[in-house]
């Protein structure tokens, strides 16, 4: 892969990475929902996919991001990212709380109604580890988290160009601080503001120098061998296994990253993949709430067919609030 790759106006290999990502986290969702978490699509010998799929996102996310908005004023960078998150995420809200709602037949199912400003905010799944009652239907605690980047990257791109070494320096000794001692206590590692920041910090450092994600056989590799021990071998950790995780994230984006640069695409292709992972995020905000009621509907019976059937829903109700979302905009 060339510089030249990386720099593209819209480049297909991370609109496929992007499709993979939420497939993994979809997958693990899935597995986790009928109980299968021995399954080779849940976990692995250090950890969990969805980890893994996350852990994808965040480099993404700060790679695209940077390369996309490190010189777009702030006022316009404001309102592509509120136009971009929470339009569809108020739309999935509302039609998941009501789903909900007139189940239970109790529309207070959340404790106070002024906990709606949490999920109509995108923090109210954050909000659960911190053991407070909310109206959370939609999404997962990655929601609350991506907001709260998105925000910090005014400052982080303003660190990017000041003090790039100086911060890679602090958020990396914040996240092993996270990794070892659990300074985010009631948090898992892998939510942790600290763990997002660093991967994102990540992301942003490869857009920065596109060399690094360039094809190299000593690279590829250790992202092999690195790929391998993470998947089949338990390794020692202090602390919990979140860098053990990590790494297979950071292995697997790189090595994904350069085996997509390789495909011949296709006009059409690349139109199929532009809008996947341009609906990516509804996928990712109604796939766990379609999944458990898919589960209830079909009673857990023929798993195949309900993961179709639930994977299949899931895209269409994305693709329908997508083309709301687009006359909003």
């Amino acid at each position: 892969m060339t510089s030249t790759n990386i720099r593209s106006t819209r480049m297909p290999q991370f609109d496929l990475l992007r499709v993979v990502a939420i497939l993994i986290i979809f997958n693990y969702h899935f597995c986790t929902e009928i109980g299968a978490e021995d399954s080779i699509f849940c976990g692995y010998k250090n950890g969990g996919w969805g980890s893994v799929g996350t852990c994808i996102f965040f480099i993404l996310s700060g790679y695209m991001i940077q390369m996309t908005c490190k010189n777009v004023d702030i006022k316009k960078y404001i309102k592509k990212r509120f136009l971009s998150i929470f339009p569809p995420l108020w739309i999935c809200f509302i039609i998941a709380y009501l789903i909900t709602s007139i189940s239970r037949s109790d529309f207070f199912w959340g404790g106070n109604i002024l906990k709606l400003v949490l999920s109509f905010a995108g923090f109210d799944t954050y909000a659960v580890y911190f053991n407070i009652l909310t109206y959370a239907c939609v999404g997962e605690w990655f929601t609350g988290m991506i907001i709260f980047l998105y925000c910090a990257y005014l400052i982080l791109r303003v660190l990017m160009r000041k003090a790039p070494i100086a911060t890679t320096i602090v958020l990396t000794v914040l996240y092993f601080a996270e990794a070892m001692y659990a300074i985010q206590p009631v948090v898992p590692a892998d939510a942790s503001i600290f763990t997002a920041l660093a991967l994102f910090w990540l992301g942003m450092l490869f857009q920065e120098h596109p060399n690094w994600l360039g094809y190299g056989i000593i690279k590829t590799l250790f992202a092999l061998i690195a790929t391998g021990l993470v998947l089949f071998v338990p390794l020692p950790y202090v602390g919990n296994v979140l860098p053990w995780k990590n790494l297979l994230g950071i292995a697997l984006f790189y090595l994904l990253i350069n085996l997509f640069s390789a495909i011949p695409y296709g006009d059409k292709s690349r139109e199929t993949l532009k809008y996947l992972s341009g609906i990516s995020f509804i996928i990712y905000l109604a796939h766990h709430f379609v999944i458990i009621w898919m589960l209830k509907i079909m009673d857990g019976k023929i798993v195949g067919l309900a993961y179709i059937v639930s994977l299949m829903i899931t895209v269409i109700v994305a693709a329908i609030i997508s083309k709301i979302c687009s006359h909003i905009k």
